[in-house]
């Protein structure tokens, strides 16, 4: 896994001047986030290279939501480790081929919130962007990523500071993914294809 561990500056959310719906890039919004988009990479359950480039967007709004989470976990000495934003439809359906069980990857046909910009696969680093104690790996397919028991004991201390924050920033947890969430307001978007290199800043 690889960690970005320079500290750059706080930036401020983006204008609620612009439309909520655009999808943008999270990086400025939240510069000392720690990038590792996993389908960039082949490390993830495909084993192969999903996307064409290391790109995280979200709707507008929800990178404003994400923001005041970044703020919370600051505060805490923790700084966000993000693993996938929005997914292109086209990528959904090339996850469904190999995993086709909904509890874990949405049905292209009726899509996923990622598809629509507004979920985010994530966790947490401490404040030097250092790795901490976690539930499992990311794309964990098993009842230890749920969040009934990834949530318990020392192993669940920082994925439980996870939930607190971003569900007191308005994200709704997803139960069988301790690092997923959905902005509440998923499905006023629409399901999209965009490409992931088209990253508006």
């Amino acid at each position: 896994m690889v960690f970005v561990l320079a500290a750059l500056p706080v930036q401020a959310a983006p204008s609620r001047s612009a439309p909520p719906d655009e999808l943008i890039a999270v990086e400025p919004a939240i510069p000392d986030a720690v990038f590792d988009i996993r389908y960039a990479t082949t490390n993830n359950f495909m084993g192969e290279v999903m996307y064409p480039s290391a790109t995280c967007l979200l709707r507008r709004a929800v990178v404003e939501r994400l923001s005041r989470a970044a703020d919370l976990l600051r505060a805490q000495g923790r700084r966000l480790l993000i693993w996938d934003c929005y997914r292109p439809l086209s990528i959904q359906k090339k996850l469904w081929e190999k995993v086709k069980d909904p509890k874990y990857v949405a049905n292209p046909k009726t899509g996923s919130r990622h598809n629509r910009g507004a979920a985010i696969d994530l966790a947490v680093v401490d404040k030097d962007g250092q790795p901490v104690t976690l539930p499992t790996e990311f794309d964990d397919f098993s009842k230890r990523a749920h969040r009934k028991r990834a949530l318990k004991g020392e192993q669940g201390v920082e994925a439980k500071r996870l939930e607190t924050a971003m569900k007191e920033a308005g994200f709704v947890p997803m139960a069988t993914e301790w690092w997923h969430f959905d902005a509440p307001e998923a499905h006023d978007y629409k399901i999209s294809d965009q490409p992931l290199q088209d990253a508006p800043q």
